[in-house]
């Protein structure tokens, strides 16, 4: 059974404080200090232990039903009253008063505060009016000592508690949203490699099987259907390599993967003509543009065909610029995942890509740092 302070309630170190008040009671019986006036000790030992038996018991009971417990140590201290007061009482009740103020319901809480702060001033009032206003003050900060400071306590406890669990809920929620969110990249990051290694020698493929069919001489196409094929048996590889590693950097596209491409778009009709190499450049550089040059290049051949095709790598200072143009065959009726993830591959390294028309060509630009 879970407390509302954490721990088990069966616990043996959860009756600790009520063994330690027992103990504290009979020190103070052995020392004389039983009860608070030292000339008013009026108990035979045999009442002081049950005394003791009865406050020890309460405690025990008020971790598991704090009501019962407080209504029982008001009922002992208001007997105790007439020949005491006795200290380990108090003790007792300013126990009883935490346990009832930190693990009761919120209306045993009001309750509690309620009969103390009457208990408090009420003894105060009537130690003023006996004994006069010295008294009247030890009697109330005697009050405040044993049943107002457990209260202020206990809020403390149960507030530093509740902050604590909406610390761990929000710990919680956080790690689970980080959790989905990476779930999230890595699916798109899986789409956009299924998408850059394999899409576009698919649709070359097809591409190319339908001019086969059309063809007096298929040889040509057919090699070229071959060479995409493999290419993409050898894309899909290293897409493999991609999604066992950190990302997108350990890609293993080289500029040279593009001959399949190129292949087929001349197999279809279009000259490709290819200015510029960024094999000189970082890994990094060289990868990215591969991969924005072979779908810029898949477009050209599925969207254009029989048009030509030319792709530049210029250096520009510190930056490398890729352009791809081709000729519009028809205006183009949208844009699809392609762009978009040429533009991540060249914002995934600090650059930029974009496509649109431009008059009568179809242009992709993407500009990545050295």
């Amino acid at each position: 059974m879970k407390s509302p302070l954490g721990g088990s309630d069966l616990s043996p170190s959860a009756n600790l404080v009520a063994v330690g008040t027992f103990a504290v009671g009979l020190l103070l019986w052995a020392c004389g200090a039983f009860s608070f006036f030292s000339d008013h000790d009026v108990y035979p030992w045999y009442a002081k232990l049950a005394l003791l038996t009865a406050a020890l018991v309460i405690q025990v009971a008020a971790r598991r039903r704090p009501a019962v417990a407080f209504g029982a140590m008001c009922a002992l201290l208001a007997v105790d009253a007439l020949w005491g007061p006795s200290l380990p009482l108090w003790i007792a009740m300013s126990d009883v008063v935490f346990l009832c103020a930190a693990r009761g319901t919120r209306p045993l809480q009001h309750v509690v505060v309620g009969a103390c702060t009457i208990l408090t001033l009420g003894l105060a009032v009537v130690g003023t009016v006996v004994g006069g206003v010295q008294v009247g003050v030890l009697v109330g900060l005697v009050g405040i000592a044993f049943l107002l400071s457990p209260i202020t306590y206990a809020q403390s406890v149960t507030a530093a508690r509740r902050a604590s669990d909406a610390e761990k809920t929000a710990a919680i929620s956080q790690a689970h949203a980080d959790r989905t969110q990476a779930l999230a990249d890595e699916r798109r990051r899986l789409s956009r490699e299924l998408h850059d290694t394999v899409a576009g020698h698919v649709s070359a493929i097809a591409i190319l099987s339908e001019a086969a069919r059309d063809s007096a001489d298929p040889s040509q196409i057919v090699d070229s259907i071959r060479g995409n094929s493999l290419a993409a048996l050898r894309e899909l590889r290293a897409m493999i390599d991609v999604l066992a590693a950190d990302g997108d950097e350990k890609t293993t596209a080289r500029w040279s993967s593009l001959g399949p491409l190129i292949a087929a778009a001349d197999a279809v009709g279009s000259t490709v003509t290819v200015d510029g190499d960024p094999q000189a450049q970082s890994h990094q550089v060289e990868a990215v543009l591969t991969r924005i040059a072979g779908e810029a290049l898949a477009n050209a051949t599925r969207h254009a065909p029989g048009h030509a095709v030319r792709v530049a790598v210029d250096v520009v200072d510190d930056r490398v610029r890729l352009t791809v143009r081709n000729e519009m065959s028809c205006e183009p009726s949208g844009v699809g995942r392609g762009v978009a993830n040429m533009a991540i591959r060249a914002e995934s390294i600090g650059g930029r890509a974009d496509a649109g028309p431009a008059g009568k060509d179809w242009i992709v630009t993407a500009e990545v740092p050295r």
